[in-house]
């Protein structure tokens, strides 16, 4: 019997904790009655420390997979006499090049599929595949060093053998729904092609954007100079990693029945990266809202307390908030800023928010929790704060609105939106927090400042924040329109709050 749903997720649910972790867990609560399976594609096996979830009772197929374990074979004593199939392999690289991913012809799922033309022991070690390499090093223009090439090729490559090992042994189901494109939207284009399945991508955050930020400020990209240090054009080798992403979105997006952003704005990124617009849709996130009204309360039951809730990497911009802390002194030597969320994602970015706060002598005032229950540290605070450089819908935001916490928010993904209002009606609930440009500690100190310290406009901001959490954002309202788009009839309501 075919499952229900076969989630595909990567780098998330059950070794992440919060954020899209969390909106996979509360999808599997929602629908007990539908049958479910997960395939997890993480990194490297070393990079987690275990499972952060209880695996729902309703996954009753469960796999994972690390996708950089994968080792490089041993070269064969004989070598192969059945030569790769270069030009089918020249055909399939030249469509990744095409400049413009929003007027590209289609890719050829067949021929990914089918290895495009080769096998991985051919890819590894065949004369004919370096003879390819050196081919197409050639007609670089300002080319890197050859070992960095050749080494990068062999890493994007090597993961795609283990994609389409997992094709030929997963499970079939009636929907394959991924939570992000690339690896996992990836695999959710070989099996819904393969399977003839209908294939959701939902995209919390717009997967190519985040990477690009990453590739932009990776150390590990070996050119002259980091790109911020230099300010010049892009190196080739960052430049063929953001194309390889992006190649990665563009057959999700092709194979994809449905493609599912959390807010309107993030339409127009999913369209550049090639995405038809008779594809999209949004839904956005949706909390219960019951969990966290306990959490609710006066101005005057807690000191000056403000949080950041998220995971501690770079993308969530905690120096910048660390830095406004530090101007916040200057008026209130005995405000408290609490850091909520995992650290062992980045340890390195988590020292050196350690060192800055050492540096800045704020070691009374910024404390590093850990993650901890969201409701328990909603009770005790005053200000929620977000100072990420790219979001979504994030969750955070909602939680701290339905136990009537306001939020001062950079003004990335729908940040602007859920706290100033969308359309009129949602407009006139009035202001739930304050949205700040990012990268700006002293526009966040006086922003927090200004809500923090002032009863009148904080009751204000708190009543907004819950009418506008319980009017839009309920999360039954997602689970009704998941349940349509995994065509489920009326009867099948099978959501629990």
């Amino acid at each position: 019997m075919p499952l229900d749903v076969l989630l595909l997720l990567e780098g998330t649910y059950p070794y992440v904790q919060g954020g899209v972790s969390s909106w996979v867990n509360r999808l599997l609560h929602g629908f007990p009655n539908l049958r479910f399976g997960v395939i997890f594609l993480g990194s490297a096996r070393s990079d987690y420390d275990g499972k952060k979830y209880v695996i729902a009772d309703n996954v009753l197929h469960y796999e994972e997979h690390f996708l950089y374990d994968v080792q490089y074979m041993r070269a064969p004593r004989q070598p192969s006499h059945v030569a790769p199939d270069i030009e089918r392999i020249r055909a399939a690289h030249a469509s990744f090049r095409q400049d413009s991913l929003s007027e590209a012809s289609g890719i050829d799922i067949q021929s990914l599929v089918d290895g495009m033309g080769t096998t991985e022991k051919q890819f590894m070690h065949n004369r004919a595949i370096w003879d390819f390499f050196l081919e197409s090093y050639q007609a670089i223009e300002n080319k890197p060093a050859f070992i960095d090439y050749f080494w990068t090729l062999r890493g994007m490559h090597s993961p795609l053998w283990l994609l389409k090992k997992i094709v030929e042994n997963a499970p079939i189901a009636k929907v394959y729904h991924s939570a992000s494109t690339g690896y996992s939207g990836y695999l959710g284009a070989l099996l819904a092609y393969s399977q003839k399945g209908t294939l959701i991508v939902s995209e919390h955050g717009i997967y190519t954007k985040e990477r690009r930020i990453d590739l932009m400020l990776a150390q590990w990209i070996h050119d002259k100079g980091r790109f911020l240090e230099r300010g010049d054009a892009v190196s080739y080798i960052r430049e063929l990693w953001i194309r390889f992403f992006e190649i990665l979105a563009r057959a999700a997006y092709q194979e994809a029945h449905h493609i599912v952003s959390l807010y309107t704005g993030a339409r127009d990124l999913q369209i550049k990266d090639g995405a038809p617009l008779a594809k999209l849709s949004t839904i956005p996130n949706g909390v219960s809202v019951s969990t966290f009204s306990p959490a609710r309360h006066a101005f005057a039951d807690t000191g000056n307390i403000i949080a950041f809730i998220g995971r501690v990497v770079p993308i969530k911009d905690i120096k910048t908030y660390i830095r406004a802390v530090r101007l916040l002194t200057d008026r209130d030597p005995d405000i408290r800023a609490w850091i909520v969320g995992p650290e062992e994602e980045d340890p390195e970015y988590f020292r050196e928010c350690q060192l800055l706060i050492r540096h800045l002598r704020l070691d009374t005032q910024v404390q590093f929790l850990g993650y901890r229950s969201t409701v328990e540290i909603l009770r005790g605070i005053r200000l929620s704060v977000l100072s990420s450089i790219s979001e979504s819908l994030p969750l955070a935001v909602l939680e701290s609105f339905a136990a009537g916490i306001p939020v001062i928010a950079t003004d990335v993904g729908s940040c602007r939106e859920l706290i100033l209002g969308k359309s009129p009606e949602d407009r006139n609930i009035g202001a739930a927090g304050e949205v700040v440009a990012i990268a700006n500690p002293n526009a966040l100190a006086v922003s927090i400042e200004k809500v923090l310290y002032h009863r009148e406009i904080w009751t204000k901001m708190s009543s907004a924040a819950i009418a506008r959490v319980e009017r839009f954002y309920q999360e039954n309202h997602m689970f009704a329109a998941y349940q349509a788009l995994y065509g489920l009839k009326g009867k099948d309501k099978t959501w629990q709050e």
